[in-house]
């Protein structure tokens, strides 16, 4: 999820370098929400979703991102519980640093906090977009995040711009609405010629039809 890798291209590698290593089988929870003393965890491999779990069951995704990313920094910076659970989706391999070490680093450092705190600003600038569409409906919901996925919450670093890859399941957490809502909107859009549905992924076809529902 690190969008100018490239950048701090030192700083990760110093990161992973300090964290130790180690592996997750999909569905396999990474760290649960409400946990003291996380640290920081390195994505280096796979991809990985941090979510909210309401006490009805109820679960609320917040973002879904591919390696090379990082998770964690809330509790990192400000010393207190983390506010999601951690699951990974793939095969994932994850380097994980003690928030002690990483404020180490930190202080020695000031380009791993500003790698940090841009994380951390993407993720809000997220929760906010997500805020942003409780009043619409399920349609102008699922338009809105095809057209604005990265910006949503979902981080991916592949070539392809115009495909979405996430499940009816994940989709459904991300809008606080049903699979069978989401299924049927998203085959209302595909024989509109809107979107093409393939194993895995949703292609946008039709953009400017899609920001049309919601505008």
């Amino acid at each position: 999820m690190i969008r100018n890798l490239h950048k701090y291209a030192a700083e990760w590698l110093l990161l992973v370098q300090k964290g130790k290593g180690r592996t997750y089988k999909p569905g396999e929870i990474i760290y649960m929400q409400g946990k003291l003393d996380i640290g920081l965890v390195c994505i280096m491999r796979g991809k990985v979703k941090n979510s909210v779990y309401f006490p009805n069951g109820t679960e609320k995704v917040i973002c879904i991102f591919e390696a090379p990313a990082i998770t964690g920094e809330t509790s990192v910076i400000d010393n207190r519980e983390t506010l999601v659970t951690t699951q990974a989706l793939t095969d994932v391999e994850v380097s994980a640093i003690p928030a002690s070490q990483v404020h180490e680093l930190m202080e020695q450092n000031s380009r791993i906090m500003m790698m940090l705190l841009e994380v951390y600003a993407e993720k809000i600038r997220c929760l906010e977009l997500q805020a942003e569409s409780v009043v619409l409906s399920t349609q102008q919901k699922t338009a809105r995040m095809l057209i604005n996925f990265h910006s949503y919450g979902v981080f991916s670093h592949g070539a392809e711009n115009k495909a979405l890859h996430v499940t009816h399941d994940q989709l459904a957490g991300f809008l606080g609405t049903t699979r069978p809502k989401i299924t049927s909107t998203l085959s209302a859009f595909e024989a509109g010629g809107l979107i093409k549905r393939n194993r895995g992924s949703i292609e946008i076809l039709d953009e400017a039809a899609l920001k049309s529902l919601y505008e």
